[in-house]
């Protein structure tokens, strides 16, 4: 069975990926919607013959990420939209030959968190959309605003960084302009971006420091967590419309004792310059080597996620 999944995942790989873009409106003719379906069963049949079924979410969270790690997943640039019926996006809602960070954590995640195709179908528009309303408007596009308070209130999600970090605990605030983002994307938005004003985001976070100084912090996070890299107040405004205060996110997975990021990383905003696609890091090595050399990056936003 592993054979098998494996060639298939091989077989799409090689396939030509279509570049999207936050407001593509290209959908992949052939290749990508012809497979998918079989691969999303022949994952469940794998987790099924491994018995990770029965395991914990951290360890089916391992299980699909280490999947997607093994086949060198390429980078894409958001790969995923609202199907053929979207309103400004008619990427596929689901697919697993290519990841942005976002699109990698949320198809992970789904993964884990359903038993089968059917339901996983269900669980990823749950935790992509509002409500799990399938539109641009409604998706989770921001973390601080978006994205984690959503998930919380789904119950996917419980924010742990204060757990962790105790009174050392850092916070960002940042005013996310949505209404501005959405009408520096142009016209096809403006009525989207009537429905947003400005939102104040606030996100705890451990600084870089601690977490460099103080090894033992990393003791007290879980393997099959949730990161955020905070950068408060990022300065995009003229580029998008907003400020931002987060810029990745992926997972943080303990293996013999090492916790490691697994993330879909596109080489430049974690400062690496080798493959762009899923890979695994020293979450010390990344501190040392990314964190400390930036001025914008705060710390990491910890997320558990809820056994359902």
């Amino acid at each position: 069975m592993k054979k098998t999944l494996l060639y298939m995942l091989v077989a799409v790989s090689l396939l030509p990926v279509p570049a999207y873009t936050s407001v593509s409106s290209d959908v992949p003719k052939t290749g990508v919607f012809e497979h998918t379906e079989g691969i999303l069963d022949s994952l469940y049949q794998e987790a099924s013959a491994s018995y990770v079924m029965n395991e914990p979410v951290s360890s089916r969270v391992s299980f699909y990420a280490n999947i997607f790690l093994a086949e060198k997943s390429p980078y894409v640039v958001d790969p995923l939209g609202e199907g053929e019926a979207g309103d400004v996006s008619k990427g596929p809602l689901y697919r697993f030959d290519g990841f942005d960070c976002t699109t990698f954590v949320e198809t992970v995640l789904a993964l884990a968190l359903s038993s089968d195709s059917r339901q996983f179908k269900q669980t990823l528009n749950k935790i992509r959309y509002k409500d799990g309303r399938i539109s641009y408007q409604t998706r989770n596009h921001f973390p601080s605003v978006d994205w984690i308070p959503n998930n919380s209130k789904a119950g996917f999600v419980k924010d742990i960084t204060g757990a962790i970090a105790g009174g050392k605990t850092k916070w960002s605030q940042t005013w996310i302009e949505k209404d501005n983002w959405f009408r520096m994307k142009g016209t096809d938005f403006l009525e989207m971006s009537r429905g947003f004003k400005k939102e104040l985001g606030k996100i705890p976070y451990i600084s870089k420091e601690d977490l460099k100084d103080n090894p033992a912090l990393e003791d007290h996070i879980p393997s099959g967590t949730i990161f955020h890299v905070v950068r408060p107040n990022w300065n995009l405004k003229k580029a998008i419309g907003t400020e931002l205060d987060v810029s990745h996110m992926g997972f943080l997975i303990r293996e013999n004792g090492v916790l490691y990021m697994v993330h879909a990383s596109n080489g430049v905003r974690d400062g690496s310059n080798d493959y762009k696609g899923v890979k695994k890091e020293a979450l010390r090595d990344y501190v040392e080597r990314v964190m400390m050399s930036s001025s914008t990056m705060a710390g990491f936003n910890i997320l558990r996620i809820q056994e359902r």
